[in-house]
C-alpha cells in the first residue's frame, strides 16, 4: 500500500509546533478494566497510566475517567471534546450489559462527530460497534513488544520511519473493518494493528500506556494460561526491544486535537 493518504480537510489543519501553546483539551477516558488490586501499589491504576502518558506529550490535556466496566459513562458525547477507550481482559463479543452500553456510546459519538481513540479492547470495540468484526485470533496470544508498519502517512503522524513498536497483550483481533475505515498500520501477526475512518475514529491494537514492567507482571499472572513458551518469548521481547509509546501518544494527541 502507498505510504501516503488523501485526507479530508478536517485532518489537514496545521498544528502548533510547541505543545505549550496548545489550547486545553478536555477528554473523557472510558475505562473498560483496571489494574488488578494486588498490583496497584506498584503500578497505580489505568487512569494514572493514561494521564501520565498523554501529559508527557501534551500537558494541556484534561482527562476525566469513567468506569465503563460498571456502566459508568458520560451523559452525552458532548460532555467532552473527545474520548479515549482503554483495554480490557474482556472480549468485545462477550454478552455483558456494560459492553453493549459502551458500544452504544461509541455509536452516539460517531453520530455526534465527537472523536474517539480506542486502545486494544477499545480499538476492537470501535470496530465491532461500527459494523466491523472482532474475533478470537487463530494466531493465539500476542504478548510482549511487537513492531508494526504504517501503511500510509497522514499528517498527524509524526514519524521518521514507517515502523514503530508497542507493547501488546491480546488474543482477540479485528478481523473485518467497519464501513469507511482503512488499515493505518499492520504486521503479520495482527493485520489491522491500527485502523481509522480518517476523520474522528482511531483504533490502536498496542498499548502505548503500558510500561515493560507492567507487561512482564501481566505475563507472570497469565503464565499458565499463555503457556511457558509464550511466557519466555514475552520476556525475551521485553528485554531486547524498546517501544515508541511516547511517539504514538503524540499521534493520539494530534488526531484528537484535529478532530475536536
Amino acid at each position: 500500500m502507498p505510504y501516503n493518504l488523501n485526507l479530508p480537510l478536517l485532518l489537514q489543519k496545521p498544528m502548533p509546533n510547541d505543545t505549550d501553546q496548545r489550547a486545553n483539551l478536555d477528554l473523557g477516558l472510558l475505562l473498560c478494566d483496571d489494574v488488578p488490586k494486588e498490583g496497584r501499589a506498584r503500578f497505580g491504576d489505568y487512569a494514572g497510566m493514561f494521564e501520565r502518558a498523554i501529559k508527557a506529550v501534551d500537558k494541556n490535556v484534561r482527562l476525566t475517567p469513567y468506569h465503563a466496566f460498571v456502566s459508568e459513562l458520560p451523559n452525552a458525547p458532548g460532555d467532552h471534546e473527545g474520548y479515549l477507550i482503554s483495554g480490557s481482559a474482556a472480549s468485545v463479543f462477550e454478552d455483558h450489559q456494560w459492553i453493549r452500553d459502551t458500544m452504544a456510546f461509541v455509536r452516539r459519538c460517531r453520530d455526534a462527530r465527537v472523536p474517539m481513540v480506542g486502545i486494544c479492547f477499545g480499538h476492537q470495540l470501535i470496530a465491532h460497534a461500527l459494523g466491523g468484526e472482532t474475533v478470537r485470533s487463530e494466531n493465539g496470544w500476542g504478548f510482549g513488544i511487537h513492531s508494526a508498519r504504517l501503511c500510509s502517512n497522514p499528517d498527524w503522524v509524526d514519524a521518521d520511519s514507517p515502523e514503530f513498536k508497542l507493547i501488546v497483550i491480546h488474543q482477540d483481533q479485528v478481523e473485518s473493518l467497519p464501513p469507511g475505515f482503512t488499515t493505518l498500520a499492520s504486521n503479520d501477526f495482527c493485520p489491522h494493528s491500527m485502523i481509522t475512518d480518517n476523520d474522528i475514529m482511531l483504533g490502536i491494537q498496542g498499548h502505548p500506556e503500558f510500561g515493560k514492567d507492567y507487561c512482564a507482571y501481566r505475563a507472570e499472572a497469565r503464565r499458565e494460561r499463555i503457556g511457558e513458551a509464550k511466557y519466555q518469548e514475552t520476556l525475551e521481547l521485553l528485554a531486547n526491544n524498546e517501544t515508541n509509546s511516547s511517539m504514538v501518544f503524540g499521534w493520539i494527541s494530534n488526531f484528537l486535537r484535529r478532530a475536536a
